[in-house]
């Protein structure tokens, strides 16, 4: 068991549209200012595990008693300041933050009392068979109200509330309302999970409820790199490092849900296995689409939409050791600026405290939970590498840089002069079943890792400095002019990706990432016929295709086959849009793998080439141009199709 640091700051992001005055209160930075109109905090929320359904039974019906106040949340640990914010709690007991959960079986009656105990409206939805996007149960202030109602589909679910005044307060443009569903400020805790079962006995499953608040008043500011600034996350409650830890053994099946509760997009990430997704919902839909085995997915990365989004994922381990579960944008995991500070809206650059080897526990925090694996694993064979690979990790920035630039290099004869970059990183191409040796060299002056993203390996070599690996044996940080060996045996061929884990928004979003490519025994690498479009970080938060904002054109024949591998590993891009147009008409293209793993023949289909990628996701297509001409792959981070990127491809005949 780790012992879990004091950690000197929250996880803090931000929302970029306008926002009124300020409603999150870090209580000891400015004890006598409260949110107008609302009690001070006099109790403190206790972060609620999701394992405890609320409630009494009256004869067959599940009557649930709750009430609204205003809770110190200590979301990152009892030592460090909490934020004021609204929170339910059970009539009688402690608030918590998510609220309580609420578990029935399909068609039990629930008849809920809730007590607004604020000099402001409450707005209650979810708690009724229809949609939570649309119904609602008002409360005006001081009052109380019951509601008596019944699910019969099963699913993963959400309440919530928000207080009218507040939500007046709060100008979001009107296409972020989404019906109440974005609570960026006091009210966004007042979310709790509701799941309805099916008939017979309970899942064993776990529910993680990712929430989120932001402190920051007019005008938004963003960090340098062009994040917002600003803003809280957790997931049932905690930030990491005071996360729930998680505890499995080699062979076990895990069945989690997972539910969206914040205003963005979140694509989570499990490092070192593949999950499958079984269903997903939202709460515009009010449905629980349950997959049929043969719709169901295989993923390393699944993105979350804001508003109400939710997954239930299966997973088991097949290897000992401890790996994390976290979001893949860059702020949500990285240690950020400190809640006493409400103008430091900067990100760390640097916050190891002179020990990089525990960065993972002291430099880390936000939407991340850690996982033990124990038991049994594969007996350990003597190490005989079939291909060695060096590595290095380089810096070409000058003292007139605003920023470090970072790149990787890979030898390729002698060794590369010190002040030679990639970015993004060279193609790594490694082959299924092969035992290779990746000796990584730093040549920074600052420590480093190296995350292989996607890949099943060892725990050891996964790249989470000072996690993983075991208790007492955990993966040491890269020093300056000091080299760690990794050791990968691919158990499958595909597109995936490697970068830093080390002081993300510094070193990823400088340049230290790369794509890593797995083939077949006996295959080549043909440069002709593959298409890598690797979308990553440029100056003032721009996009950058292969390393630059122009890349230049490619030029494909009529009736050859090409692989298009689409890998995104911007530090901060929820929901990248592609497609391939010639003229205004969207192309088709045949998908055949998401995240490195070959999709199965009903899902390999023929489609038109429109999808979303995100931060940490990877996908492949086949193209098989029909026609002579001019095509565009265009890439958009609106959503309005104002492209941001793109890449000609010029179609000659055969």
């Amino acid at each position: 068991m780790r012992a879990i640091p004091s950690a000197t700051g929250p996880v803090l992001l931000a929302l970029a549209a306008a926002l009124a005055s300020p409603s999150v209160v870090p209580l000891a930075a400015n004890p006598t200012r409260r949110p107008p109109r609302m009690a001070a905090p006099h109790d403190t929320a206790a972060a609620n595990d999701n394992r405890s359904p609320a409630g009494t039974y009256v004869g067959d019906t599940l009557v649930l008693r709750l009430t609204v106040a205003t809770v110190s949340w200590y979301f990152v640990g009892d030592s460090n300041l909490p934020l004021a914010v609204a929170a339910f709690a059970e009539e009688g007991k402690t608030p918590t933050i998510p609220a309580p959960l609420l578990r029935v079986r399909t068609g039990t009656p629930i008849h809920v009392v809730i007590r607004n105990t604020f000099d402001d409206t409450l707005i209650v939805r979810g708690l009724s068979e229809k949609s939570p996007a649309v119904d609602s149960l008002i409360l005006l202030p001081r009052a109380t109200r019951d509601v008596t109602f019944s699910r019969v589909r099963a699913g993963t679910y959400q309440y919530w509330a928000t207080l009218a005044e507040w939500q007046r307060n709060v100008p979001l443009p009107p296409q972020s309302r989404r019906h109440g569903l974005l609570r960026p400020r006091f009210d966004s805790q007042l979310t709790g999970a509701f799941i309805v079962d099916p008939p017979g006995s309970t899942p064993n499953d776990r529910i993680f409820m990712i929430t989120e608040t932001v402190d920051q008043a007019p005008p938004i500011r963003d960090d340098p790199r062009g994040m917002p600034g600003r803003e809280f996350t957790a997931i049932n409650g905690r930030s990491w490092p005071y996360t729930e830890r998680l505890h499995y053994t080699v062979g076990d099946t895990v069945h989690w849900r997972i539910i969206n509760a914040t205003f963005q997009s979140h694509p989570m990430h499990l490092h070192g296995f593949y999950f499958r997704v079984d269903a997903q919902g939202n709460a515009e839909a009010n449905v629980d689409s349950v997959y049929a085995p043969a719709e169901r997915r295989m993923a390393v990365t699944e993105t979350l939409k804001f508003g109400g989004d939710t997954r239930t994922l299966t997973w088991s381990p097949d290897r000992t050791g401890d790996w994390v579960f976290h979001c893949h944008l860059a702020s949500h995991v990285a240690k950020l600026p400190r809640i006493d500070r409400p103008d430091d809206i900067e990100y760390p650059d640097i916050h190891d405290h002179g020990d990089p080897d525990h960065h993972a526990l002291t430099g880390m925090n936000g939407l991340v939970l850690g996982i033990t694996v124990g038991g049994a694993g594969q007996a350990r064979t003597a190490w005989h590498p079939a291909k060695r690979l060096r590595l290095y990790v380089q810096s070409d920035s000058t003292a007139r840089d605003s920023a470090r630039r970072w790149g990787y290099v890979l030898q390729r004869g002698s060794e590369p002069p010190r002040d030679s970059v990639e970015s993004p990183g060279p193609v790594l191409l490694l082959t299924r079943g092969e035992p290779t040796s990746i000796a990584v060299v730093n040549r920074t002056p600052e420590p480093t890792s190296v995350h292989w993203h996607g890949i099943e390996l060892e725990s050891y070599y996964d790249g989470v400095a000072g996690w993983s690996g075991s208790a007492g044996h955990t993966e040491p940080a890269i020093r300056p002019e000091s080299t760690f060996e990794a050791h990968i045996t691919p158990k499958r061929a595909g597109t995936f990706m490697y970068h830093t884990h080390f002081n993300d928004m510094r070193q990823q979003y400088g340049g230290l990432v790369g794509p890593l490519i797995v083939l077949e025994p006996g295959e080549k690498w043909d440069a002709e016929r593959e298409l890598l479009v690797m979308v990553s970080d440029g100056p003032h938060a721009t996009l950058r295709v292969n390393g630059t904002a122009s890349p230049p054109p490619r030029k494909l024949r009529v009736g050859s086959t090409y692989r298009i591998r689409l890998a995104d590993i911007a530090i901060y891009q929820q929901n990248l849009q592609v497609r391939l147009v010639r003229d205004s008409s969207v192309l088709a293209w045949r998908a055949v793998a998401k995240d490195g793993f070959t999709l199965p023949p009903q899902q390999a289909t023929l489609r038109p080439s429109h999808t979303r990628v995100s931060s940490g996701e990877t996908a492949d297509f086949e193209l098989t141009p029909d026609a002579p001409g001019d095509l565009r792959l265009e890439i958009d981070r609106s959503g309005k199709y104002e492209f941001h990127a793109a890449m000609l491809l010029h179609v000659i005949p055969r």
